[in-house]
Order: C-alpha cells, then structure tokens, then sequence
C-alpha cells in the first residue's frame, strides 16, 4: 500500500517549502522516526521525519534540492518495491480516494486554519489494499 507524504504547512502563513536537503534516496528503506529531508519554511529550516504509518521503500521524490513546492503537493510516495504509483505522482489523490472507498473528500481543506502544530511535520494519504 503506497503512502504519499505531502509538503506540510508548517506555518499558518506558510503557502511553499523548499527542500534544503534530503537524507534518503529513492530505493532507501524508511521506518518511523527516520530523519527524511530538511524543509526550509518562510520563517526556518525544519527536519521533516518519518511519522508512524510512514514506512516501506522510498519509490519517488516529487520535490528536488533546492526545490519549493506549494503545501500539499507531493513531496514522496513510500511504499513496496515495484508497486505501481504512476497515478499518485499527480497528487491528485482525490479520484483515487474515491475509487478505492466510495468516499468524496470533499471535506478535505487547505485553508489557512489547516496548518500542522510543532508536533505535526507532514501529512500522509494511504493507498491501495
């Protein structure tokens, strides 16, 4: 099952990130507490760390060194080695949601009141089986 990691909103006035640094590659197994990348945010540099439920191989990265991406997209996608993740590269996790649960995320927000507190680094969307 594929886990996307999404670039966090580390900030209340945060809208982008940039990577100062990651500290796994594609291929590298990743386990819950793994230090993943260093993000730079418009007030600091963060480590970003692999939270539970973050786990498997590292399949893709979405955003490079000295990349910034807005909140929300996609920063990686961890799951098994060889497992298909073309579709979830776009982030548009939504129809894929919808395909696997019935469920419309409608719910889903990125308003300026959904931003993670010091203790919430990143998000995830799992996928699959």
């Amino acid at each position: 099952m594929a886990t996307v990691i999404n670039m966090p909103r580390l900030s209340d006035t945060m809208t982008e990130g940039v990577v100062a640094k990651w500290h796994k590659q594609i291929g590298d197994s990743v386990n819950e507490g793994d230090l993943l990348a260093e993000i730079e945010t418009d007030k600091a540099t963060m480590e970003f760390e692999a939270f539970p439920g973050q786990e498997g191989k590292l399949l893709y990265i979405g955003t490079h060194e000295g990349e910034a991406a807005p909140v929300d997209t996609v920063l990686a996608i961890l799951g098994d080695e060889g497992e298909d993740i073309e579709a979830l590269k776009s982030g548009n996790t939504e129809e894929i949601i919808e395909e696997n649960s019935g469920y419309k995320p409608s719910s889903f927000s990125s308003g300026s009141s959904n931003y993670c507190s010091s203790s919430c680094f990143n998000t995830i969307t799992r996928f699959g089986s």
